[in-house]
């Protein structure tokens, strides 16, 4: 059997309560189709299907990620991802730091072996707010991409192994393993 799975930094709640204050302040209306706030998460890497043999070596391998330290982010404004010159993806950015990039890197180094392939763009961190399925319009789009707030700094502790299946109303995931990062030095 195969698994479909992916590796994220952890979100914590408190970030995303805020975040989503912000969302709801500026499209007040709750009933688009936003991802549930418990499948927020920053992925480091997509994997894509494997076969289940390999993940006992897998969640082995990756506990070279707690040698990492905690994450200090901030989110500090929202996008989108077009295709076809349609909005597909709307997004929260996120500053981060040179470690949050070379932890992704190094997964996207490990997984080779498995003949996954590397991604050829540059590590874009993000955290995704909705897939849209009909244009929302300029207003929508641009209510977003100017938007101004106080920016959410927060901290992430750990890093998943997160296995996803897709069900017709849409993707469940489910925690392999959890993997928790150094606290800073105060």
């Amino acid at each position: 059997m195969k698994s479909r799975i992916f590796v994220a930094l952890n979100i914590p709640d408190e970030a995303k309560d805020k975040l989503f204050d912000v969302v709801y302040k500026l499209h007040p209306e709750k009933n688009l189709k936003w991802e549930k706030k418990d499948k927020i998460h920053l992925t480091l890497k997509f994997v894509g299907e494997i076969d289940d043999n390999f993940l006992p070596g897998i969640i082995n391998d990756l506990e070279f990620l707690q040698e990492y330290k905690s994450q200090k982010l901030r989110i500090t404004g929202f996008g989108f991802f077009f295709r076809f010159k349609e909005p597909k993806i709307l997004w929260a950015g996120l500053k981060f730091t040179d470690e949050l990039k070379s932890i992704a890197q190094r997964l996207d180094d490990y997984f080779t072996k498995f003949g996954i392939e590397k991604k050829n763009r540059e590590f874009k961190p993000h955290l995704t707010l909705m897939r849209i399925k009909n244009n929302p319009g300029d207003n929508f789009i641009n209510k977003f991409k100017n938007s101004k707030f106080e920016p959410i700094d927060f901290q992430s502790n750990s890093i998943s192994l997160i296995k996803s299946e897709l069900n017709p109303s849409g993707s469940v995931y489910t925690e392999i393993k959890k993997y928790n990062l150094r606290p800073l030095e105060e």
